[in-house]
């Protein structure tokens, strides 16, 4: 048996470079096609929300209509995006099967493999499904693919969290998940989150598509293949200004940086980068007389080996001061202040810490809890704090050398 994998389609939300809110659903039912596939799965979310019903109910039906008229089955759970709308949806199509609705655990067969699912019975579930999966659901004579939009590796979510032991005890021989937007297998458990088919924003960096999964004999599943679908892809590529004396020379090593970065990445199609600047940047450089694109928008470099090359206007800034900072610190001021206090682990790591209690003050709070976020790790904090107080001391080091 074939079967084509796929979750957080997110139908009604238009990504920023793709045609519309429904291209990747349709590029999906191409390619199910196309591979001759038996059963196509949906691991939740495939409809953005509930206001976007109207503008996806065409396009939906229309979908399922394609693979009905292909003999390709369609097996689908619900996920906190599309709790109420996908499901209600569906219901004017006889071409898919939904499993699980209400959070219970349902079973649904098709030749040798058990599809096994639990949909969201509301936009957040902060109990584990896992714990009230039955084992009689299990049929031994047949493989189990099990399907669920969860939170994976959390012990405390509002989106269904689960963790690896969870998969491990449920003796399903193959998961595929949904949830987070980015593929690939989680830990080492048999668990695979689907990734969303295209990316829908320009944080959704690497490829995106489905997954081809195969039985062989009809003994055991083999391991999933990814198919690339996404006609565009975002990538953070690093621009080292170690050594850079000048604008000129600092604006080469952009164009040059991102050229051999998109040779080696050997893509076709639309690719936008986002530079990431390191290295030791000379105090008199300044990155935005450089990146002169608006923050929202994207310029076209080059095209090479069937890649439209475009660069992003937003920028990540990690360099640091072309300067002695262990002198600097020993002097007096502000900026010699701000420099001991870079150098010293215990200050940044206090910092880090402060920082994170914002963070988590804020993702507590009832203004924030219908954004789908996860709570700021000690290592991410501090890292921002660290860049933050970089940027910091470079202005502070350039208005200083102005008025000498």
């Amino acid at each position: 048996m074939r079967i084509l994998a796929c979750a957080d389609i997110h139908m009604g939300r238009k990504p920023a470079f793709a045609p519309s809110g429904h291209s990747s659903w349709d590029a999906i039912i191409e390619k199910a096609i196309s591979l001759s596939v038996d059963a196509v799965v949906l691991v939740g979310d495939v409809v953005e929300q509930e206001q976007a019903w109207l503008s996806v109910y065409g396009p939906l039906l229309a979908g399922l209509k394609k693979l009905k008229d292909a003999n390709i089955q369609v097996i689908g759970v619900g996920g906190n995006h599309d709790h109420n709308v996908f499901p209600r949806l569906s219901r004017d199509s006889d071409a898919i099967k939904l499993l699980g609705l209400g959070g219970t655990w349902e079973a649904f067969d098709i030749g040798c493999v058990r599809f096994l699912g639990w949909s969201f019975p509301d936009n957040h579930m902060k109990t584990n499904p896992l714990v009230s999966l039955n084992a009689n659901l299990l049929e031994p004579s047949r493989l189990t693919l099990g399907l669920l939009h969860t939170d994976y590796g959390m012990a405390v979510s509002a989106y269904a969290p689960t963790q690896e032991q969870d998969f491990f005890r449920s003796n399903v021989e193959l998961w595929m998940l949904g949830h987070i937007h980015k593929k690939g297998k989680v830990g080492n458990s048999e668990a695979y989150y689907c990734g969303s088919p295209y990316a829908l924003d320009v944080n959704e960096m690497g490829q995106h598509g489905v997954y081809l999964i195969e039985t062989e004999a009809d003994l055991h599943f083999k391991t999933p293949v990814f198919v690339p679908l996404c006609p565009y892809r975002y990538e953070t590529c690093p621009i080292d200004v170690t050594g850079i004396v000048d604008l000129d020379g600092l604006k080469s090593q952009l164009t040059g940086s991102i050229r051999f970065f998109a040779q080696n990445l050997h893509f076709e199609g639309s690719l936008y980068i986002k530079a990431l600047f390191t290295g030791s940047l000379a105090p008199h450089l300044h990155l935005n007389e450089v990146m002169t694109i608006a923050y929202d928008e994207a310029v076209f470099l080059f095209e090479e080996q069937g890649a439209a090359t475009y660069l992003l206007g937003r920028y990540e800034d990690q360099t640091d001061l072309k300067i002695d900072m262990q002198q600097l610190s020993e002097g007096s001021g502000a900026d010699a202040l701000l420099a001991k206090k870079l150098l010293d682990p215990e200050e940044l790591m206090r910092y880090a810490k402060q920082y994170q209690n914002l963070h988590t003050q804020s993702f507590n709070s009832s203004a924030f809890s219908s954004l789908e976020s996860t709570p700021l790790d000690l290592e991410a904090a501090l890292l921002l704090a660290k860049q933050a107080g970089m940027q910091l001391l470079k202005a502070m080091v350039a208005q200083k050398e102005g008025e000498q």
